[in-house]
């Protein structure tokens, strides 16, 4: 009898029915061909819309916050903080940075440069990677076109 290999799109359709987040992780360390299948964009998509990613905390100006014991993301989230640099300890110095915004597991934190706080430098960062990009300064033709409405004027 002749066995013949299941193709990815049937692969997909049984590997959507794992009941948990944890389930696909192992199945992704398990086999070349199930992380494959489970990296495709089209299957992320479909993954996501059939389970929610966990809280695991939230970001503020002071920081991350992860959740506490009893919440049932617990456990994921010591996981993610032994992982991840929440303290943003790679970003390049000098200068105070702070969280502006927070999505997706991104964070926009910003600095000051010297005493001008309307140009300032901005990153965008992933903890869990210790990556960041520095978007570039605004071009000195559209500088001009700034308004400061910190500054008052009277």
């Amino acid at each position: 009898m002749e066995v013949l290999p299941f193709t990815d799109d049937i692969l997909a359709d049984i590997l959507i029915r794992l009941p948990t987040l944890t389930d696909f992780g192992c199945a992704c360390a398990s086999c070349p061909a199930f992380r494959r299948v489970i990296t495709a964009p089209s299957f992320l998509r479909r993954l996501h819309a059939l389970h929610a990613p966990p809280l695991i905390g939230f970001g503020s100006f002071t920081g991350f916050h992860p959740v506490k014991p009893p919440h049932p993301s617990a456990p994921i989230v010591r996981a993610v903080s032994e992982a991840a640099d929440f303290k943003f300890s790679f970003l390049p110095e000098p200068g105070t940075w702070m969280v502006r915004d927070a999505r997706d597991g991104r964070f926009v934190l910003d600095r000051a440069e010297g005493t001008d706080i309307t140009f300032t430098t901005v990153a965008v960062c992933d903890p869990l990677f210790s990556r960041y990009v520095l978007l570039p300064p605004i071009p000195g033709d559209m500088a001009a076109t700034v308004q400061q409405p910190h500054l008052l004027t009277g």
